[in-house]
């Protein structure tokens, strides 16, 4: 090996050449975050589902009106929408953003079911028409295992490489 630039030695007598110890170094840690974005998507989404089930047998349901949409801008200019809602609870109007998530705008004026805690009726769910009831749990897990999958073959890249570069110092 040239010794101006030494090999990281990981056994076996040959190593590999530090550059490519942190490219596979970055790739890893990329693959980990992509694991954690998915896990942790997963578990919000899990999290709010539990809570929408409670509020189905604790809450009480009522209609609302979509009033707006909430805009999220994504990469590549494309844009979801999310219903804002406003019903009466307790005597008052209250506004919540459902988390229904929709390519086109949900219609303003148009009904929508609301289950509310009427002990604090912000903590609410809407359903309205049109949306993704699927929610992002799927989407989670999706992420998650081909963060897993992009970890593997990370290993393996690593793995041949460092049996090439023990092969042919």
């Amino acid at each position: 090996m040239d010794p101006q630039f030494p090999g990281v030695d990981l056994g076996g007598g040959g190593g590999v050449p530090p550059f490519f110890v942190v490219v596979f170094v970055v790739m890893a840690l990329f693959g980990v975050a992509v694991v954690l974005g998915g896990v942790r998507t997963s578990v919000r989404a899990r999290r709010r589902s539990q809570d929408a089930v409670r509020l189905g047998s604790e809450g009480v349901t009522t209609t609302g009106t979509v009033v707006d949409n909430r805009i999220t801008s994504h990469h590549e200019h494309r844009m979801t929408f999310s219903p804002v809602v406003r019903f009466e609870a307790a005597g008052r109007e209250v506004t919540v953003v459902g988390e229904q998530v929709w390519n086109k705008s949900f219609v303003t004026g148009r009904p929508a079911q609301v289950v509310y805690d009427p002990a604090d009726p912000d903590r609410a769910h809407v359903r309205a028409e049109g949306g993704s009831l699927l929610g992002t749990f799927p989407t989670g897990v999706v992420v998650a295992v081909v963060g897993v999958g992009f970890l593997v073959v990370v290993a393996v890249m690593f793995g041949v490489a460092r049996s090439a570069f023990e092969q042919f110092p």
